[in-house]
């Protein structure tokens, strides 16, 4: 063979093994398309699954585990232009889910999410307050919760006017509403109570006649004690719907005798609940209560209380809570 022929010879056995390479290294996994995703556009229901695993969308069934490892390391799924993994897939509107394999595009679908759901009230709640204690209007926030598969809601409500100095039912109605335009309504009640033993809430009653004192915690009443209440012949207790204004410890109480001698008395818990003037106090200087003790031997308008019913109470007790005296 001459050196012309070898030549030849040898350089078609190169052409042919570095065809032979090339065509080794470019033999990558076929993707076959899953028929279910032989469209390019679908709708879901706000909720249903968006699956991030590739095996989804294409038929990996016929690969090899080599051939599978490969198709998965190689192959990007964005949402929305993003990792699909790292993407927020709770939100209607019009979306874009892309399948990239070995960093070309493969697949292209348009998304439609839909929410038909509305939202759901998960709280309803009622108000209750007494004749001449208005409510902080604030306190209608708390009324009401809703929420939504979006993880997106709005609660409003229409409130009726309210007459504070009337007992009464007053009817509030909320309406959810979420990112789609769906829509829930509530409703819930604010009731304006006499002020009596017995009624709902958190509140103290003090009944005079009975000269006894009743702490209602949620309705429930968790302390009961005798009191002595003002001199019903000079100094009688204000009767009336008030509010606890502040408490304090350790203080001395000063004011003047009938026959206008000056007098302190020291108390451990106070509880004012008509300015700094009157209030809910302990009295050790008194050895009984209750009965007709302040017909003649009262206080000077203060509800005087056992000291061990007085501390129970100051360390339960919070400012803005209506104090009831009848």
């Amino acid at each position: 063979m001459t050196g012309r022929k070898r030549f030849t010879y040898r350089f078609i056995l190169l052409l042919t093994a570095a065809a032979t390479c090339l065509l080794l290294c470019s033999c990558d996994p076929i993707l076959s398309l899953n028929p279910k995703y032989s469209y390019t556009s679908f709708e879901l229901e706000l909720g249903q699954p968006i699956s991030d695993d590739i095996a989804e969308y294409v038929d990996m069934s016929q690969l090899s585990a080599e051939d599978a490892r490969f198709v998965r390391e190689n192959t990007d799924l964005l949402y929305d232009g993003n990792d699909i993994k790292d993407s927020d897939l709770a939100a209607p509107g019009d979306h874009t889910l892309t399948i990239n394999y070995r960093g070309h595009q493969y697949r292209k679908y348009t998304i439609k999410i839909y929410d038909h759901e509305p939202p759901v009230f998960t709280k309803s709640e009622p108000l209750y307050t007494f004749a001449t204690l208005p409510l902080d209007e604030s306190l209608y926030d708390t009324m009401f919760e809703a929420e939504d598969n979006s993880g997106e809601v709005d609660v409003s409500y229409d409130v009726p006017e309210v007459d504070y100095n009337t007992p009464g039912e007053y009817k509030i109605t909320a309406v959810a509403t979420d990112s789609s335009g769906n829509k829930s309504k509530s409703e819930a009640t604010i009731f304006v109570q006499e002020p009596k033993y017995g009624a709902v809430g958190t509140y103290v009653f003090v009944s005079i006649a009975d000269q006894h004192l009743t702490y209602f915690l949620d309705s429930k009443p968790v302390l009961d004690c005798p009191v002595v209440t003002g001199n019903a012949y000079g100094h009688s207790t204000p009767r009336g719907t008030f509010t606890l204004n502040y408490k304090t410890r350790n203080i001395i109480l000063k004011g003047r005798e009938d026959n206008g001698s000056e007098y302190q008395s020291f108390v451990s818990y106070w509880m004012a609940f008509i300015g700094s003037s009157y209030g809910l106090h302990d009295a050790t200087w008194r050895s009984d209560f209750g009965g007709s003790i302040y017909q003649g031997g009262g206080s000077h308008g203060c509800v005087n209380m056992p000291y061990a019913s007085a501390a129970e109470l100051y360390g339960m007790i919070e400012p803005g809570t209506p104090v009831l005296i009848y």
